[in-house]
């Protein structure tokens, strides 16, 4: 029983890193930064990412001069 839950965590924790590298390369952010960060926490990853994502746009848009001018 207790080697099930292990193997979940594991799985878990790899499915995990893969989806994150690919949503950090889709996004622009560090790959290896954060696939290793989900190696390490799994899901418990999305928070840190949604905000870290969030603050990206936030700068881009503050200071990346792509603004439309009419």
């Amino acid at each position: 029983m207790q080697l099930s839950w292990l193997v979940i965590l594991v799985l878990s924790s790899a499915s995990s890193c893969v989806a994150f590298a690919f949503a950090a390369y889709k996004q622009g952010l560090a790959v290896k930064r954060w696939g290793c960060l989900a190696l390490i926490l799994g899901p418990l990853t999305y928070p840190l990412f949604s905000a870290h994502k969030h603050l990206a746009d936030v700068k881009l848009a503050r200071y990346g001069g792509y603004r439309i001018k009419c």
